[in-house]
């Protein structure tokens, strides 16, 4: 998805996400919340109950859907049910020279499941190579490994997670 779709897109994430926010904490989801639980505990097999809302995405030419929030409650046995997230945070790629945005986890081409592309190079859904066709756009100085760190062109290796930036696979911006 290009960068500027997505940023649309997310105003309406985080709009959905706010309002999910204030109605749990007003507890309007009180009568949910205490089903949840009631029905987890009745369960023996089942270690955990979720009740999601997603904001998706769907490409009627690639037939694929891309999961920009999933956010839900969730009980889990004696505890009291929370509000749990399953989403990936965005990531910028260039793919032939146009700028995509797209959760990290995702291939910015095909929108397949794709994560830990420094570890697993190649797209499993349509093959293309990270450093070849996609590179991972750097504009900050946030380590695109365990995102709480710092790398640079100058220092490449994160000074928190000690990630080394392979500088054939990204483009600083």
């Amino acid at each position: 998805m290009h960068e500027k779709e997505f940023d649309k897109l997310n105003e309406l994430v985080e709009m959905v996400n706010d309002k999910i926010h204030k109605l749990y904490e007003d507890d309007e989801f009180l009568e949910i919340t205490k089903k949840i639980k009631e029905v987890n505990l009745a369960i023996e097999d089942v270690s955990n109950i979720t009740v999601d809302f997603q904001v998706n995405a769907f490409d009627s030419k690639k037939e694929k859907c891309l999961r920009v929030l999933t956010v839900g409650i969730c009980s889990a046995g004696e505890e009291n049910p929370y509000l749990a997230y399953g989403d990936a945070t965005p990531g910028k790629y260039l793919v032939d020279g146009n700028i995509r945005k797209v959760p990290h986890d995702v291939c910015p081409d095909c929108w397949g499941d794709w994560d830990f592309k420094f570890k697993n190079h190649q797209c499993p859904e349509c093959g293309i190579e990270i450093g070849k066709e996609v590179k991972a756009l750097l504009d900050t100085a946030t380590c695109p490994n365990c995102e709480k760190g710092n790398v640079s062109l100058n220092k490449p290796k994160c000074d928190e997670c000690g990630f080394e930036v392979d500088v054939n696979m990204v483009h600083w911006g």
